[in-house]
């Protein structure tokens, strides 16, 4: 299926091919309860339509329009185009939890980084700050990194909510 795109169209130059086929996708997509057949038939009459009132979005279709020949290769590809989103909603499941894996990973990495960091001096005054107000006592801040500061803030935090 993937070879369809370069059979189709040979008589355009690469530039006119890529338009085309982009409005081509962009009505499968916009007329997706639609069978091919009216796609087909919907973009010719508003190409037809623009031709009319001097006003073409390809100008270089104009030949083609009462092609079988072109009408055969726009379905082709609006089939294609449909093909193409069925097998994007079969692979939506396996692309989601990559997703989460990927999100999880991040938050790894920086929870990572942030051990390895020395707490910044606003972290340390807010520590100081909540420990004060909720009266607790503090811990040692010496040897403890952001991520550690951070923890402790959060456990502050949601003890007293």
């Amino acid at each position: 299926m993937q070879n369809i795109k370069n059979s189709l169209f040979l008589y355009l130059t690469p530039r006119q091919k890529s338009q085309l086929l982009g409005t081509l996708k962009s009505y499968a997509k916009k007329f997706k309860t639609q069978n091919t057949d009216d796609i087909a038939f919907k973009f010719l009459e508003d190409e037809k339509y623009y031709l009319d009132i001097n006003n073409p979005h390809f100008e270089f279709v104009k030949d083609y329009l009462e092609s079988d020949k072109f009408l055969s290769e726009i379905k082709k590809y609006i089939d294609y185009c449909f093909f193409e989103i069925e097998q994007k909603k079969l692979i939506e499941p396996y692309l989601e939890k990559q997703k989460e894996l990927i999100k999880i990973q991040r938050k790894k990495a920086s929870e990572y980084k942030m051990s390895k960091l020395k707490p910044t001096k606003k972290q340390l005054f807010y520590y100081e700050k909540i420990t004060k107000a909720h009266n607790i006592e503090k811990k040692d801040t010496k040897d403890a990194s952001r991520l550690d500061l951070r923890d402790w803030i959060m456990e502050i935090l949601e003890k007293n909510e």
